[in-house]
């Protein structure tokens, strides 16, 4: 009984951490270039204190209603029907947009290392296509599948840091801080950090999965939270110090404005000429975005199931309707919209905002008529981040 406890507290943590530790691990490097190692860290920090208070906010929806309850659901329950419908489109909208990243960002990789410059939609077609089969044909087993991805994630990570840094002269690191005083950079920056840290979407799946057990909602919340601050952060330095030392005509580049994912797979491959240490930069970005792909599609595709269940009965051709909505969407957006990894990942920070922070907050305070003044400070902070989040967001696609 312990071993399968612990079995399901590990899965549980692999679900939230594994969703996370996705698109950052190419979006990080590439937009906090501009603030240095130091600012790198205070803003991961930050955002890791933000993802577990408010995951816990949220938590406490799903634990106070049924737990598998997604936010449309939650919402109707303690805000009503617009609450209701503004969940359900929003956290929609969130997924549709990870997604299209996700699926952008996956079809770079792959071209960066086959070094085909041309036929990306094709590649992206392909891609897409991999992944529907994923969940049409082993959804039944997808949390397991994310648990030992996550795992050798996590391992490849660690040797690939230690590769890159033995294999790579540092003299000097980048304390650099020139975004820091340049509101263009925070309008992206913030969303597409806050983004990184978004299990947000899975959390419905998380509290069905471990039954309601807040013992290990909290844990996977808290761990789910630090594992990738951890991770991002040693990611993050070691990539800026490496390049800033090996290529500085880069690193500049990427001072000036945000580069391709491709562009960023190339330049970590092109700095040491080791087979081993090459492949292993490919396939570290390769297993944060399918994992990242699983945590997200998990969550969307239970939402379109029951969205479908009035319309089609047959649990099969449900299952084959519900993943195709899934991917198609996505991988238009995904062919159609010029770089869009770093672009969606930008917007998804707001709509992230929305449904992380803002309504789980108001409905937490419909739900708990008294509330006390720990909870109360909590919830102004991170109500704040949230509107600041989106404000950013919203100059970010305008400028």
């Amino acid at each position: 009984m312990v071993s399968i406890m612990k079995g399901k507290q590990l899965g549980a943590i692999s679900l939230l951490a594994g969703t996370a530790i996705g698109s950052g691990m190419i979006s990080l490097p590439i937009v906090l270039a501009n603030f240095g190692i130091v600012g790198s860290l205070f803003l991961l920090i930050f955002f890791c204190w933000i993802t577990y208070v408010s995951a816990m906010v949220r938590c406490e929806l799903n634990i106070n209603s049924r737990s598998d309850f997604n936010l449309k659901d939650v919402g109707l329950l303690f805000g009503g029907r617009i609450s209701a419908n503004i969940g359900d489109f929003t956290l929609k909208t969130l997924s549709f947009a990870l997604l299209s990243a996700y699926i952008f960002g996956g079809a770079s990789i792959i071209r960066s290392f086959t070094s085909t410059e041309n036929h990306f939609i094709g590649i992206t077609i392909a891609f897409a296509l991999v992944v529907l089969f994923v969940f049409l044909f082993m959804s039944n087993i997808i949390i397991r599948i994310n648990k030992h991805t996550f795992i050798a994630l996590f391992s490849i990570i660690l040797i690939g840091i230690l590769c890159l840094t033995i294999s790579s002269k540092i003299s000097s690191l980048p304390f650099n801080c020139e975004g820091i005083f340049n509101l263009k950079s925070w309008s992206t920056v913030l969303p597409v950090v806050f983004t990184s840290f978004g299990f947000q979407g899975s959390l419905h799946s998380l509290t069905k999965f471990v039954d309601n057990d807040r013992k290990m909602i909290k844990k996977a919340c808290l761990f789910g939270s630090i594992i990738p601050v951890v991770v991002y952060s040693l990611w993050v330095i070691c990539v800026l110090t490496i390049i800033f030392n090996s290529d500085r005509e880069s690193f500049n580049r990427m001072l000036t404005s945000p580069i391709e994912v491709s562009e960023l797979i190339r330049i970590l491959s092109s700095i040491t000429k080791i087979d081993v240490i090459q492949h292993a930069a490919w396939i570290v970005s390769f297993l944060a975005i399918l994992t990242s792909i699983i945590g997200v599609g998990l969550s969307l595709n239970e939402i379109l199931k029951r969205d479908l269940e009035k319309f089609i009965e047959n649990h099969n051709i449900r299952h084959l309707v519900s993943s195709s909505l899934m991917i198609v969407p996505p991988s238009i957006i995904a062919i159609v919209v010029p770089n869009a990894f770093i672009r969606v990942l930008s917007f998804a920070g707001i709509i992230l905002a929305i449904i992380a922070i803002i309504l789980p907050a108001f409905l937490f305070t419909r739900m708990r008529k008294t509330i006390s003044r720990c909870d109360n400070l909590k919830i102004f902070a991170i109500c704040v981040v949230g509107v600041v989040i989106i404000i950013l967001g919203i100059l970010d696609i305008f400028k």
